[in-house]
Formats: C-alpha cells, sequence, structure tokens
C-alpha cells in the first residue's frame, strides 16, 4: 500500500525491535509505522528509544492487539496513530499523510478502548521497562546495570509500580500485569 502511494517513500523494514530502532537512529524518517508486538524489544520500549533518536518522527502503531490496558498504555506513550489489524482500513494512507501532517488518528474500533486522558497511576515508560524487566526475572542491579540507572532508583520505580497497581509482592505484581493485558504481545527475550 505504502510502496503505491507517491506521498511515501520506504527507508527500512525491520524484522524485530532492535532493527527498528537501528533504523530509526539512522534514517530518523518522518512516519514509523510499528506493529507493537516485535521480538527483542516491547513496542514501549521501541517508542521511547525512538523519540530518544529521532524525535520528530511521528509514530503510527499497527496492532493486533485489542486488550484495553495495551491499547491504554499505547495511547498513553504518545503516538500520533493507532490502527488495529482486524478493523478495515480502506484509506490508510490518508491516515498516515494526515499523521505526517500533524494530526492524530486512532482507529474507530480502538477509540471506544482508549481514554482520552491519561490516567493518574498509568505507569511512566521507565516503569514499564523496569515491569517487563521484573517479569522476565531480572534482579534490581541487573536492571539498574542495564538501564544505566542505580539499583536504588529502580527499587523506587518498583515501589511506585506495585503501589500504582494496588499489590504488595513481585507474584502479585506479575499476576495483575498479566490480568491488566500489559504483557499481551510484548517481548520478553
Amino acid at each position: 500500500m505504502l510502496k503505491s502511494c507517491d506521498r511515501f517513500s520506504i527507508d527500512g523494514v525491520a524484522t524485530d525491535g532492535l532493527e527498528a530502532i537501528a533504523l530509526v537512529k539512522s534514517f530518523q524518517p518522518n512516519l514509523l509505522i510499528l506493529d507493537f508486538a516485535m521480538p527483542h524489544a516491547t513496542g514501549v520500549e521501541i517508542i521511547e528509544e525512538a523519540r530518544r533518536w529521532s524525535p520528530s518522527t511521528k509514530i503510527a502503531v499497527l496492532t493486533g492487539m485489542n486488550s484495553r490496558g495495551i491499547l491504554q498504555h499505547i495511547f498513553e506513550s504518545g503516538v500520533e496513530g493507532i490502527f488495529l489489524k482486524s478493523s478495515e482500513n480502506p484509506d490508510l494512507a490518508s491516515d498516515f499523510i494526515a499523521i505526517c501532517e500533524g494530526e492524530m488518528r486512532i482507529d474507530p474500533a480502538a477509540t471506544g478502548v482508549v481514554g482520552t486522558n491519561p490516567q493518574s497511576n498509568a505507569l511512566t515508560g521507565r516503569e514499564r521497562q523496569i515491569l517487563f524487566s521484573i517479569a522476565r526475572g531480572e534482579t534490581n542491579a541487573a536492571i539498574a546495570n542495564r538501564l544505566g540507572i542505580s539499583a536504588n532508583t529502580v527499587d523506587k520505580h518498583r515501589t511506585n509500580i506495585m503501589r500504582k497497581m494496588g499489590v504488595h509482592s513481585t507474584a502479585a505484581l506479575i499476576a495483575r500485569a498479566f490480568r491488566d493485558g500489559l504483557f499481551d504481545g510484548a517481548s520478553h527475550q
């Protein structure tokens, strides 16, 4: 579809999250069309890294996931577009053009699921990174080393995550995150 639209040129196609981040860093595209479920990096991590390396890149997420928790996290990450793979959208190219021109586009099927205001107890991007790391079984020290922050900072984030999610143990945290759909399609590698 994009190849047939004269408004777009394709700089690269990634097969996993790390490759997507590298391509965004190299090309700094006007638009990143992201499948939220990619191996080797979560959709949230890709969005955060894309914002870090190419702040002007507009991001449209195309996802097969329709759980309230995941769609809300995608929305709260500040992307400019959210589209469900299950929806039929004959004019997706026009939506992508509108996003490049500064508009926000949300698939009508997702509009009812996503709120328009971030929740006060919503996890920040860093908190989601740490939550995924906890789910992978990483220690505070390992998380701190990988993210370039102190173990005390990781512990503070862990405490905030547990408070926001209303749990008091790591096991309850992981169970709650699964129940809320926070891990749907997320890479745990």
